[in-house]
């Protein structure tokens, strides 16, 4: 078939579009940023057309000559979000019927049972009705929480449990959050997605679609803790309904921005549940069963552990991090700074406030880490160790990446970066990223985070000084004045 992907940007779009590719689709995308589609790995396989599905010209372009339109876009980041979803679902039917497509299947969210709804599930509700009363036949996916890396709902999830677990024994929770929900592992999703590209042309209607459980949101996040290796903490209900005050905690504790939270906070009222798995009986099950959620914890923790973050996960997504950055333009070519950054350590040291790394290691000693242990290898490679730091990705001439062996709570990492900036200038990024493990992890990041700042702050501005200097030798006629 050739199916038209809206959202193919997106973090269910970015995985759509390679499986339609590999089931023999020719697939075309309807996205506002070519230049992002261009970072997905797809885009030369791909027809491409610029625009927003709100706009009609572009929409209609895009219509013309496919079977179908799989509809991922969902404008959760501002208060008028309902406004632009409805004009996009009466744009797309409109055009839709226009080019002649045969059949939309739009991805929406699981709907409470009784009239009472949150502004962002009825606004998915909304969408559905409005495709499925157009002349295209429309399969309306309600789906709960999707459970991969980079799914907001799940990251939202991820960080929350990496930061409340580990901490204090006792957590106080809203008590919205013992009600329940459904949740879906992002294979199945795509499994029901592209299934119901094969559905008879006379369906036309909502299907749930989730997980073999409903446990509650307070499940979600043991179980997510117990995947994760994390400790246990005794849950309390709170009788507080806040979305907004919610909202404001999230964007805190998380990478998830606070136009997001508060209507996946607001949706937690209700218990969101399927009442019918009818799907099943037109294009069967996924392969192998519906996925348990520990069990698409478990793949989602496997491939960052395999693979890294991925070009097309959304910011925020994988473990949770804090990090800290300086740059600095430097006055020398990029082989000469770059001889600086391969340089530190053991005996050059680390072009920062004298003693300030020396009595860390001398603490991190006293507790059991590796103190103050000096020394560079002969070669930098993965692996090998520089003073307490051990080689994780080495870039000739233009990345090095440490992670730190001392004693901490959680991870750290140092990556500095050369690039050309200009005709013998360069830039200089250095970056500390470190992910906590639980609270004290959070708490150990803020209150040691000011020395820090300004220890690798003069690291950075001493080592583009040192390079500058170097260059400024190398200019020199003989090297001398």
């Amino acid at each position: 078939m050739r199916v038209l992907v809206i959202g193919a940007t997106g973090y269910v779009g970015t995985r759509l579009v390679p499986r339609l590719l590999a089931e023999g689709h020719a697939v075309r995308c309807l996205v506002r940023s070519p230049e992002r589609l261009a970072r997905t790995g797809f885009a030369d396989r791909v027809e491409v057309v610029r625009g927003s599905v709100g706009d009609a010209a572009p929409t209609g372009e895009a219509c013309r000559g496919v079977d179908a339109v799989v509809h991922l876009v969902h404008s959760m980041d501002g208060p008028d979000f309902a406004d632009r979803d409805r004009l996009a679902a009466h744009t797309l039917a409109a055009a839709a019927e226009a080019g002649g497509v045969r059949r939309i299947v739009y991805l929406g969210g699981l709907q409470p049972t009784g009239e009472a709804n949150s502004a962002h599930l009825g606004s998915r509700n909304e969408v559905g009705e409005i495709l499925r009363a157009g002349a295209v036949p429309t399969a309306v996916l309600q789906a709960g929480i999707v459970v991969g890396r980079g799914s907001a709902s799940f990251e939202m999830i991820r960080h929350l449990a990496e930061t409340v677990f580990g901490g204090p024994p006792v957590l106080p929770l809203p008590d919205q959050a013992w009600n329940r929900i459904q949740p879906i592992a992002i294979d199945d999703v795509l499994y029901w997605l592209t299934a119901c590209l094969r559905l008879p042309p006379e369906v036309n209607r909502a299907f749930d679609v989730g997980g073999p459980e409903a446990p509650s949101y307070v499940e979600l996040l043991r179980g997510y803790a117990r995947e994760a290796g994390l400790a246990r903490a005794l849950t309390v209900p709170v009788p507080v309904a806040a979305p907004r005050l919610g909202a404001r905690a999230i964007e805190a504790l998380t990478p998830v921005d606070r136009e997001l939270a508060g209507p996946l906070l607001e949706s937690m009222a209700y218990d969101l549940v399927c009442r019918e798995s009818d799907l099943s009986a037109l294009v069967g099950e996924p392969p192998g069963g519906r996925t348990p959620y520990r069990e698409a914890v478990r793949r989602a923790l496997a491939e960052e552990g395999s693979a890294g973050p991925a070009a097309t996960d959304p910011e925020g997504s994988g473990p949770p991090a804090l990090t800290g950055r300086h740059v600095e333009e430097v006055d020398a070519p990029p082989e000469v700074l770059w001889s600086v950054v391969a340089g530190l350590g053991g005996d050059e040291g680390w072009h920062t406030v004298p003693g300030a790394w020396a009595l860390r290691q001398r603490l991190d000693g006293l507790v059991g880490g590796v103190g103050l242990r000096r020394g560079r290898p002969e070669r930098l490679e993965p692996g090998a160790p520089v003073d307490w730091w051990r080689v994780e990705e080495v870039d000739q001439g233009h990345a090095l990446g440490l992670r730190a062996e001392t004693r901490l709570p959680g991870v750290a990492r140092l990556r500095m970066t050369v690039e050309p900036a200009g005709r013998g200038v360069s830039r200089y990024t250095q970056t500390v990223t470190f992910r906590p493990r639980g609270l004290a992890g959070r708490v150990y990041w803020y209150a040691q985070k000011p020395g820090h700042d300004l220890i690798f702050g003069v690291m950075a501005r001493m080592v583009a000084f040192e390079a500058e200097r170097r260059a400024d030798q190398h200019r020199r006629p003989n090297g001398r004045g």
